[in-house]
């Protein structure tokens, strides 16, 4: 165990192997979003397709992190890779990521012994025990705060149980279904109406439906004391005794904890479910709505500086969209309005209705920042795009100085410069050299800092910014292309350079 042996104490539920021949495709893994969380579970690999890039492995590291993984199990060094490179144990260690090192130059070593003892293991010890709750809502609570949810807790326990669970209101209407596997066909909602006589005359809390299906149900309330009926799904395997009770517990506090009106119906429940990934809740609430969800296609998200005044800047805002959209969700999670917005008039430019309500509302010293989100296929794309967005927010200040309004364009390549410059010493420097003949000069760095970044790549704009007259401007830019080997008025040019003014602002400021 070469690092995070601090964490020797974690419960681990599942294992996986990441293990892809195309260095390409795997790039495409590790840039995704995630949408899951695995909070219990190791990865095996080798990094055999990027086993000659230590910057993919510290990516891959990072992602699996930020994905939930315990650590990961690494095959061959020695072999594939001659060694494990010092910038991927560094940053594991940052993480307290465990990565346990297999015995090196080892030709003979096999996955499948470690799948078949850890597995064995596993399920040798699926029974809870007493630090069950505590460690259930540990997990949880340490989670990124837009994904501490009642769902998210729900697919902890269901793969901690290897059981299907499902959360349903009074009437046994679904309102959260976590299969396992996740693309289990089973009929649960057949199953559950199957026993609605039982439960809603209170019999039992247990029965089998058929000799391969056991179910255990149990109720829990919300804050304001309606009732919620837990089903607990398990096929062929009875849970162990007081298993019910437990899980029931963590549940209960989940729901008091990030569930406030877990069963109301209220488009801000709609956009809750949204970005909470509650697909079978969504539904629900938006047939009960009469919303359109497929009619979103496009996005803003609106972080304010002063809740106070959260109100009237959400009445500003859907007196200004009103004008353009025929379909708008308008409410407000955390310090943060999602605006969820759809069929708009084709006679409008939707990026200049955005621009247009940065110059002419009267709230925005009250508005911290506005990303504007186009081309919202789905409702998987802007939970994507919301999660994103929360992983950069904090540090976008630190990248434009001058600026409210960014696109989701930026928000991608903010994260990317994120990313680059929490890699290692070797890797940043790399990014930043092509910066290397401005650093003794400040006029320079400032002047072409401000002109991708802040006034994005306007002479006019980045004039006003710096103060100074637009040939200044001119002849500054002019002289730093001929510095630095590339044209930043171009954009195929300008991109390298461009990164490396935010992986700059990003160690510097």
């Amino acid at each position: 165990m070469v690092t995070g042996t601090s964490r020797l104490h974690q419960t681990v539920s599942s294992l996986s192997v990441l293990e892809v021949a195309d260095v390409n495709f795997f790039s495409q893994i590790i840039q995704t979003v995630q949408e899951e969380w695995y909070a219990e579970e190791l990865v095996i690999s080798s990094f055999y397709s990027i086993k000659d890039s230590v910057e993919q492995q510290c990516k891959t590291v990072q992602y699996l992190h930020d994905l939930g993984e315990v650590g990961l199990i690494l095959y061959y060094v020695g072999i594939v890779m001659p060694d494990i490179a010092d910038e991927v144990l560094e940053l594991a260690e940052s993480l307290n990521f465990i990565i346990i090192c297999m015995p090196r130059n080892d030709y003979s070593l096999r996955y499948n012994e470690v799948i078949y003892e850890v597995m064995e293991a596993i399920v040798s010890n699926q029974n809870v025990n007493e630090h069950f709750v505590n460690e259930s809502l540990e997990k949880v609570s340490l989670l990124p705060e837009h994904l501490r949810s009642v769902e998210i807790t729900l697919k902890l326990l269901s793969d901690r149980m290897k059981a299907n669970i499902i959360l349903t209101n009074s009437n046994l209407d679904i309102i959260n279904r976590v299969m396992w596997p996740r693309n289990s066909s089973l009929p649960v909602g057949d199953l559950i109406r199957s026993m609605a006589p039982s439960i809603l005359n209170g019999r039992t809390g247990e029965g089998e439906l058929d000799s391969s299906c056991f179910v255990e149900y149990k109720r829990v309330q919300q804050k304001n004391g309606e009732a919620l009926y837990l089903f607990i799904i398990k096929e062929n395997t009875k849970l162990p005794p007081k298993t019910m009770d437990q899980i029931s517990e963590v549940v209960q506090v989940a729901i008091n904890l990030w569930g406030d009106k877990h069963n109301e119906v209220s488009e801000y429940a709609l956009v809750k479910a949204i970005v909470n990934d509650e697909s079978e809740k969504m539904r629900r609430l938006a047939s009960l709505l009469y919303i359109d969800v497929s009619a979103i296609q496009m996005m803003w998200l609106v972080y304010i500086q002063d809740l106070s005044e959260e109100r009237r800047i959400r009445e500003d805002l859907k007196a200004h969209l009103s004008q353009y959209y025929k379909t708008a969700v308008i409410q407000t999670i955390d310090h943060c309005i999602v605006v969820l917005l759809g069929n708009c008039s084709y006679k409008y430019n939707e990026f200049e209705i955005a621009a247009e309500y940065i110059e002419t509302t009267s709230l925005i010293a009250e508005i911290s920042s506005i990303v504007y989100s186009p081309r919202m296929r789905n409702t998987q794309d802007v939970r994507r795009m919301y999660q994103l967005v929360n992983e950069a927010s904090k540090e976008v200040h630190r990248i434009y100085h001058h600026r409210k309004l960014y696109t989701a364009a930026e928000v991608r390549s903010m994260n990317r410069a994120i990313d680059l410059s929490k890699q290692g010493e070797e890797i940043t420097e790399e990014y930043l050299s092509v910066l290397e003949p401005l650093l003794d000069d400040p006029d320079a760095l400032t002047t072409l800092m401000t002109f991708l970044l802040d006034a994005k790549g306007n002479m006019d704009d980045c004039s006003k910014l710096l103060f100074v007259h637009k040939n200044t401007v001119k002849y500054r830019i002019k002289k730093i292309c001929e510095l630095i080997g590339y044209d930043v008025t171009i954009n195929s040019e300008s991109y390298d350079v461009y990164t490396a003014c935010m992986v700059y602002r990003l160690i510097h400021n």
